[in-house]
């Protein structure tokens, strides 16, 4: 396991960090831990808004470090504060764990935004594993009456999915097989039946209404690009304000791509500079 995360943050070091104004290490007080966090304050000034952002990495690999190049870029990108988590990994923290850290996480961003000088509201955003626990925050957010700006979920992780077009075709993908998917849910998940929750399932839950504004990316070749788009769908459906774009050519995993990825996090950020707390 630990070879296996080193090998990802490894991946990362190669990637270009842009200079932001300024980044902070911190520590925000979980219900059941201290969970990491890294903030970064975009190069530009003005009023920003704030993101909170889960990386990716199957619930059990990926960390701050492995992703601060791209945190750099976004928040540049999209003149906000990214305030990116920490939150537990499996198997040695089984499912709902990173679910509670997430939570606590977008609660208490929301609840200390003059702390990062954050005027326009707060965010949720993640990629694959990331993507599920944004969607997820952003369904119990709207439980407890809390007010976001916006979700992004890019490729994002929905649902248990071994039938749909994209699962099947491109289930031997290039970052993410079906296989290793499998394996990923074996180390999060403390129950078979774990898989029918909605807090590991968003798309079951029972009411999608009443969320963000919600922009959801998906990748042409990912066994995840079905599900991601099911779930923008059934959104738009419940009457929320949904975009949902295809990136052509592209496989799961895609933002740590030279080009693409750049393309890509610059149409987020567009996205987020759009949002507003209103």
């Amino acid at each position: 396991m630990d070879t296996l995360r080193q090998a990802f943050k490894e991946l990362a070091k190669a990637l270009p960090r842009e200079s932001v104004a300024r980044v902070e290490d911190i520590r925000i007080p979980g219900s059941q831990c201290e969970i990491p966090a890294r903030a970064y304050t975009p190069a530009s000034g003005g009023n920003p808004g704030g993101v909170v952002y889960f990386h990716g990495g199957g619930f059990v690999i990926g960390d701050i470090d492995s992703y601060d190049p791209f945190c750099r870029a976004l928040a540049n990108a999209s003149g906000s504060v990214i305030i990116s988590i920490g939150y537990r990994l499996a198997p040695e923290n089984k499912f709902p764990a990173a679910v509670t850290d997430a939570f606590d996480s977008v609660g208490w961003a929301l609840r200390n935004t003059a702390k990062f000088g954050i005027t326009q509201g707060i965010a949720v955003a993640g990629d694959s594993s990331g993507g599920n626990l944004s969607a997820v925050c952003a369904l119990k957010c709207r439980d407890e009456g809390l007010a976001l700006r916006a979700e992004v979920l890019v490729f994002p992780f929905t649902s248990f999915d071994v039938a749909s077009r994209s699962s099947v075709e491109y289930g031997e993908s290039l970052y993410l097989t079906r296989r290793l998917g499998n394996w990923f849910g074996a180390q999060y998940l403390s129950r078979p039946e774990d898989v029918l929750s909605p807090l590991f399932s968003p798309i079951l839950s029972p009411s999608l209404g009443g969320v963000a504004p919600t922009l959801v990316i998906t990748a042409e070749y990912d066994p995840l690009r079905d599900q991601g788009e099911a779930y923008a769908d059934l959104l738009a459906k419940a009457g929320v304000a949904v975009a949902s774009i295809r990136v052509r050519g592209a496989t799961h995993g895609f933002t740590a791509l030279p080009g693409i990825g750049g393309d890509v996090c610059s149409m987020i950020g567009g996205y987020l500079r759009r949002t507003s707390r209103g």
